[in-house]
């Protein structure tokens, strides 16, 4: 299964857009699935489920290209700043293509209330621009890693 199929059916299953995007685009061969969906877990539904700060897909990304390119040792802090570019040009074409990287903007309602978030099921919003975000995140990965 292609990778984004993987985040895009992952989404689909009730992981959050952070795990979806991440779990798929990790690097398979240092951190297996289940730790992956872990990690990423705090990451989704706006950072906390707060629906405030990132998307959860952007965060998934950025975790994604850090494991690829990020600093890893402390020698190698050259890394660091490469790195960092790295994640300004993926939130860059991200806000180019959904006008924000901020997940209240990118779908439209704030997901960190109980009756948000109830609203949100109603409207379809998961299966709609979160799906949407999720998809965004996955075709701007497919070119940088």
């Amino acid at each position: 299964m292609k990778r984004k199929e993987k985040a895009l059916e992952l989404f689909r299953n009730h992981c959050n857009c952070s795990q979806a995007v991440f779990t798929a685009y990790r690097q398979a061969d240092v951190m297996d699935e289940k730790n992956a969906m872990k990690l990423a877990t705090m990451f989704g539904a706006g950072c906390a489920g707060t629906g405030s700060e990132l998307c959860g897909a952007v965060n998934g990304g950025l975790l994604a290209l850090s494991m690829r390119y990020g600093m890893g040792e402390l020698q190698s802090i050259a890394l660091k700043a490469e790195c960092y570019a790295r994640g300004r040009h993926f939130m860059e074409e991200f806000t180019a293509i959904l006008g924000s990287c901020v997940c209240e903007d990118v779908i439209g309602l704030n997901l960190g209330t109980p009756e948000n978030l109830q609203k949100a099921k109603e409207m379809k919003l998961f299966e709609t621009r979160c799906i949407e975000a999720v998809r965004t995140a996955a075709d701007i990965l497919e070119t940088m890693l």
